[in-house]
C-alpha cells in the first residue's frame, strides 16, 4: 500500500509538479489549494505526511501546520516557501515541522526527506 501525502499549495503549478514527481516515486498524492480545503481532507482521511506552502492567502502555512497537528499529532509536515523567513522557520520548527525548504524545491532532497520521515 502506498503512503498518502497531502500537498497544500495555492499555486496549481506547484501542486501539479509535486503530484507528478511524488506519484512517480510511488506515493498516493492528494492536493489542496487552500488551508481550509486541506483541513477538510485531513479530517476525512488520514495522511502519512503533508507538504505545506508557508505563504498562502486565506490561511498561512504555519496556521495549517498547527491545525494538521491538532488533527493528527504524529503527522510529519514539511514546509515549503518561495519567501523564506527566519521567524516563520523558527515557529514551524517549534511546532515540530519535519523540514523547511525553499522554492524552487530540490526534488531529490525532498524525496529523501520524505523517505526518512516515513521510514522512521
Amino acid at each position: 500500500m502506498a503512503y498518502k501525502i497531502l500537498v497544500v499549495d495555492d499555486e496549481e503549478n506547484m501542486q501539479a509538479l509535486l503530484k507528478r514527481v511524488l506519484g512517480k516515486a510511488g506515493y498516493d498524492v492528494e492536493c489542496a489549494g487552500s488551508g481550509a480545503a486541506a483541513l477538510r481532507l485531513a479530517e476525512d482521511s488520514p495522511f502519512d505526511l503533508a507538504i505545506v506552502d508557508v505563504c498562502m492567502t486565506e490561511m498561512d502555512g504555519i496556521e495549517v501546520l498547527g491545525k494538521l497537528k491538532e488533527i493528527n499529532r504524529q503527522i510529519p509536515v514539511i514546509m515549503i516557501s518561495a519567501y523564506p523567513s527566519w521567524g516563520k522557520k523558527e515557529t514551524a520548527e517549534r511546532m515540530d515541522c519535519a523540514g523547511y525548504l525553499s522554492k524552487p524545491v530540490d526534488m531529490k532532497y525532498l524525496k529523501k526527506l520524505i523517505k526518512k520521515e516515513l521510514d522512521d
